[in-house]
């Protein structure tokens, strides 16, 4: 079982490790920090909140300056540096005495991380054939979950214990892990007689005078496109649990047992859906097929709101599920059309913009959610069920013209006209536009 998770090249299983052990920080981090820092440090719980919501706006900004550095010095040495400040910071979390402290951290941690995050994808490309990337891409994720799952198992130990001391041991854990994934990823860098040839020229190597994401209508449709799409995670975290305990009267150790099922699922499935996800056509069709199943979740919810404990209870069984296979039917093709999508000689930039999405639903999901969906009703549920119509068509549009074969004759750095259309004349040339 666990040889099927894990990528098939040496370099993907080196990644593989790194996700896992990174993974296995951030777990023990999530579950217990929060505890830590209000209940012994002593900082309001609203002002961690706070310092939340302003670290996620930065990291929404963090992603594009990084890539634009990813792409001058290459996204390998920038990854490991974001990684080495991932490291220090949860370090420094054992020196907080305060709000102020605490602030600075969490800032510093979430815009590396977020910065970070695109350019692993980056790295995957360079290193996997075009093959093998997206399953690799749902490998690290399915890593990533069982790592997950470990470190919130390993934290009910620091918590049961509750002394600063256990959680300064945490910190100095997670600063230990981040410098050993620094390690990992540098490694997996480096080059073998086993790595595949790059091409004429190697996607998503740095290049001079590279397109900017920022001028590419299609590219852009498709990130602010893919942002609505990753509500489905907020659904997931925020919605469904308050929905579960408010809506449906149903005890709150519940949405404990729906959460465990979303991450079982996805570690059964991410892998074997990517299969289906190689190429802009194959991937295109998977996207809106991802949103027959969002859809099913949210009239799921809806029928069952006000109707009882048990319809409730099954409703909730049933939209979960749906919710989940949506959920990784469009990681992967997520993934898939947003590298196809990236021109060549600016990719870190591009999925750096790209991954912005992530950042932004964090910072308006959670309100969207119990502002409007939650008292909303099923006429709350309809909403977001549109919405996922309307940005899978947004999304559809955009790609569409990358899933037609290329030019006869053209390199393989050289995209096709359809995938690229021709600037009108006396334009300055853009990327896909």
């Amino acid at each position: 079982m666990l040889g099927d998770l894990l990528p098939a090249s040496r370099n993907g299983r080196i990644i593989a490790v790194g996700s896992a052990v990174e993974a296995i920080a951030t777990g023990m981090f999530l579950a217990a920090a929060t505890l830590y820092f209000v209940g012994l440090v002593g900082i309001p719980a609203v002002a961690v909140g706070g310092a939340l919501t302003v670290a996620n706006v930065l990291g929404l900004l963090g992603p594009a300056p990084f890539g634009a550095l990813a792409g001058r010095i290459g996204s390998l040495p920038v990854y490991v540096g974001l990684t080495l400040v991932r490291a220090v910071g949860f370090v420094a979390y054992a020196f907080v005495e305060g709000y102020a402290g605490y602030f600075a951290v969490t800032c510093l941690i979430t815009v590396a991380t977020r910065a970070a995050m695109p350019l692993l994808q980056v790295i995957v490309g360079e290193l996997e054939p075009a093959d093998r990337r997206t399953r690799t891409m749902a490998s690290l994720r399915a890593v990533s979950n069982i790592g997950m799952t470990a470190g919130f198992l390993l934290a009910a130990v620091v918590q049961w214990a509750g002394s600063k001391a256990a959680f300064v041991v945490l910190f100095g854990f997670n600063g230990a892990a981040f410098v050993v994934v620094a390690l990992l990823i540098a490694k997996a860098g480096r080059p073998t007689g086993a790595r595949p040839s790059p091409p004429p020229e190697k996607a998503g190597a740095p290049g001079p005078g590279g397109p900017s994401p920022y001028r590419d209508r299609r590219f852009l449709t498709a990130a602010l496109a893919n942002s609505v799409l990753l509500l489905n995670d907020s659904i997931l975290f925020i919605l469904v649990p308050l929905w579960m305990t408010q809506q449906a009267g149903l005890p709150g150790g519940a949405s404990s047992v729906v959460l465990a099922v979303n991450t079982v699922l996805t570690v059964v499935l991410q892998v074997y859906v990517a299969r289906f996800a190689q190429g802009a056509a194959r991937a295109l069709r998977l996207l809106r097929l991802a949103c027959l199943p969002l859809v099913l979740s949210c009239a799921l919810f809806a029928a069952a709101d006000g109707q009882g404990v048990v319809v409730a209870l099954v409703a909730v069984a049933l939209a979960v599920v749906a919710l989940t296979i949506g959920e990784n039917l469009h990681a992967v093709a997520a993934w898939e059309l947003s590298y196809e999508m990236a021109h060549p000689r600016s990719r870190p930039q591009y999925l750096s913009v790209f991954s912005m999405g992530m950042s932004a639903q964090l910072i308006a999901g959670p309100f969207l959610m119990t502002a409007f969906v939650l008292p909303g009703g099923a006429a709350g549920w309809l909403v977001v069920a549109l919405l996922f119509v309307g940005a899978t068509a947004a999304f559809s549009l955009a790609a569409r013209p990358f899933t037609r074969p290329p030019r006869a004759g053209a390199s393989p750095a050289e995209p096709s006209p359809a995938g690229r259309a021709a600037p009108p004349a006396a334009a300055v040339p853009t990327a896909v536009s």
